[in-house]
């Protein structure tokens, strides 16, 4: 297990910084501005990493079995309703709560949202392949699930550090501190859709529509509001394993 992730995270980090690296050094040298075309192809391919490289390491390690389930998870849409509206009511509460206290603006019609979505698809939601669908499960062998969402939580965040030298990017302005207290938050939900479902197709919908719904409830720097949505997030958490776990014991 630990060569496993060793390896699914070696590659990961080593991609995504290279393709990253290549828009810092690009950009400090005059060469190449964020948001032109060549600039968000090394953006978004550095972005989707974590899936490819999981994907590619399932084929290269696993047995034809083994890769065969997993795609299979990936691509299973066949889910109870309910829970469909519990992962896309879980990720419009976690947008739009903050708007209540301070924590984010409503900059947008709500249907952006969905124009959003298949965008947002590949610019997000397909990480989940390698961060749920692999990172959480390996490391849940070994930990406990709390200590699981945490570590991945902490990982995915400084996964992402590389963006905040991209000038012009939108993690350039960003607080480091609230969003990782932000993602760590969000480990937890999608922690908690993955316990109850065994559905990495779930997740990927849900990170989908957070980014979706974030381009409307734009959030903000403030850290009591991130504080506030870590604890909101812990919550559903153990609300919903408890669930899961009565489900189980009745069954």
């Amino acid at each position: 297990m630990e060569k496993d992730v060793k390896r699914y995270l070696w590659y990961t980090f080593a991609s995504s910084w290279i393709l990253w690296g290549i828009i810092i050094i690009a950009n400090q040298l005059n060469l190449m501005r964020y948001g032109t075309p060549l600039s968000m192809l090394f953006f978004i391919a550095g972005g989707l990493t974590p899936p490819i490289c999981e994907i590619w390491i399932k084929k290269k390690y696993s047995s034809s079995n083994d890769y065969k389930s997993f795609i299979k998870s990936i691509l299973n849409p066949r889910h109870q309703v309910v829970w469909y509206i519990i992962v896309i009511g879980l990720a419009f509460i976690f947008s739009f709560l903050p708007t209540l206290f301070g924590g984010a603006t409503i900059e947008h019609p709500l249907y952006i949202a969905i124009l959003a979505f298949p965008i947002m698809i590949i610019g997000g939601g397909l990480e989940e392949i390698g961060w749920r669908g692999f990172l959480q499960s390996a490391l849940q062998k070994k930990f406990s699930i709390i200590s699981s969402t945490v570590i991945v939580g902490i990982i995915w965040t400084v996964w992402h550090l590389p963006l905040w030298f991209i000038s012009g990017s939108p993690q350039s302005s960003m607080s480091f501190l609230c969003f990782s207290i932000t993602g760590i938050a969000l480990s937890f939900l999608l922690a908690a859709i993955l316990y109850g479902t065994k559905s990495v197709f779930l997740c990927i919908i849900f990170h989908t529509f957070i980014n979706s719904f974030w381009s409307v409830f734009v959030p903000n720097e403030r850290l009591l509001p991130a504080c506030f949505m870590l604890i909101f997030a812990i919550v559903m958490f153990i609300v919903i394993e408890k669930k899961t776990n009565l489900i189980l014991d009745i069954n």
